[in-house]
């Protein structure tokens, strides 16, 4: 007999956005490669934030410069973090997933747009890694709830992820240092707090909205269960 698993086409299927976009990646920082052609590393430029650009109509830089980096380190360390979440923690969001991604990368480029007037170019999918870990804490609390062991991986978690957001959000430097890893641009910790918000309104609104449908009490099994995997 199959595994569930094997049956629904394997375990890559649950976190195709996450590959598919791991995959994405790889070929627009391709310029970071040795030996790759000079016309690839046009694109990086080509689809970074620069502010000037999108001020003359290019707005598509609000939403492309999560997709690339300034160099091979910093494409490997924002792209791990984000290939390591999303295998975790994609299945449990569903179709949720894509528009959480989304909506964080949008967050991004906005925010930077409207509140850093002095930012003139920027690259990097940290923002939306943070957006990312975000939800993965959201599911983790729920399942705290269900079963307090889970307390152990989650309380730690959650404070060390807001602990690290509100020192870079105060300080301008990054929690843990690694402006020394090489070439990863200026630190602009605005960007994870965008990422973190979008991920959180959006959390919230289909929370409730599902809660609402289906009639749940606050405190039923149903609620402490993921309610965004339905989406």
């Amino acid at each position: 007999m199959k595994s569930n698993e094997a049956s629904s086409g394997g375990w890559w299927r649950s976190c195709r956005w996450t590959i598919g976009l791991a995959c994405l990646l790889l070929v627009l920082n391709s310029g970071h490669l040795p030996g790759v052609p000079a016309a690839a590393g046009g694109i990086l430029n080509w689809l970074q934030y620069d502010r000037d650009a999108i001020a003359a109509g290019e707005c598509w830089r609000l939403l492309t410069c999560n997709l690339v980096h300034w160099s091979r380190e910093h494409f490997w360390l924002d792209v791990g973090a984000f290939v390591i979440v999303g295998v975790l923690y994609e299945r449990q969001l569903g179709r949720l997933y894509s528009w959480l991604l989304l909506a964080s990368a949008v967050a991004v480029g906005l925010a930077l747009f409207v509140f850093r007037p002095d930012l003139q170019t920027y690259r990097g999918l940290s923002g939306v890694d943070s957006g990312q870990f975000a939800a993965a804490l959201a599911i983790e609390c729920l399942a705290a709830i269900r079963d307090r062991r889970r307390l152990c991986w989650f309380a730690p978690a959650a404070i060390m992820f807001f602990t690290k957001i509100t020192y870079e959000a105060l300080s301008g430097r990054m929690f843990f240092g690694t402006e020394g890893l090489g070439n990863i641009g200026v630190p602009v910790p605005l960007a994870h707090v965008a990422g973190v918000i979008a991920t959180g309104a959006l959390l919230t609104v289909v929370a409730c909205t599902t809660v609402k449908r289906s009639n749940a009490i606050v405190c039923g099994t149903a609620a402490y269960a993921c309610p965004w995997r339905a989406y």
